[in-house]
């Protein structure tokens, strides 16, 4: 029996040799290529509006409110915040806004442009720095006496017992002393839950 000590334990060398090889020949996955890929989901609410092709966008984190205005009119705020520095200027970060005045206090489908009295329907394009405050201020207007040609557009393409939907456009103008020039506010859109929607009144 002893002849056979030989061959058996040379078998084993080489059966434990071959397994190391067989296991370094397939390198392990690199770090997260198992993982499910992360899909980001855009929020269910949001207001979003190009200014000079640049996109600003907020998942409506301010509180957008409905209040009665005058015996003909309330109106609806939206208000949001675009938190990324740099695309708006230095350091800056950009304020996103709409104001649409609604005759009878109804929200209904439609476009939005002139008033007859009472606050005019407007959209807004603002900048801020932390600590700073307010810097730029562009605003465009449906009963803007200055510039009564500019275009200037909101319509209300959703209204159900879910959600309110528009787009907005417009020529916002620099609105003090120290901001002059012309922003055009291009492929605006908002949609927010109505139970969202604070009723001030």
């Amino acid at each position: 029996m002893k002849p056979l000590i030989v061959p058996v334990l040379m078998l084993m060398i080489s059966l434990t040799f071959a397994c190391k090889k067989d296991h370094h020949d397939t390198p392990p996955p690199p770090p997260g290529e198992n993982k499910p890929p992360v899909i980001h989901k855009p929020s269910v609410e949001f207001i979003s509006m190009k200014v000079d092709g640049t996109l600003f966008s907020d998942s409506l984190t301010t509180k957008s409110y409905f209040q009665k205005t005058s015996d003909q009119f309330s109106m609806i705020e939206l208000r949001g915040t675009d938190l990324a520095v740099g695309k708006a200027g230095k350091d800056k970060k950009a304020l996103l806004y709409v104001r649409i005045n609604f005759p009878g206090h109804e929200i209904k489908k439609g476009v939005y442009g002139t008033v007859t009295t009472g606050f005019d329907n407007s959209i807004a394009w603002q900048t801020f720095i932390d600590s700073w405050g307010l810097q730029d201020i562009y605003t465009a207007s449906g009963n803007s006496s200055k510039h009564p040609d500019a275009p200037f557009r909101i319509e209300i393409t959703r209204y159900d017992d879910a959600f309110i939907e528009g787009t907005f456009s417009g020529r916002a103008f620099g609105g003090t002393q120290d901001v002059s020039g012309i922003k055009e506010i291009t492929e605006g859109n908002f949609k927010i839950a109505r139970d969202s929607v604070v009723v001030l009144k």
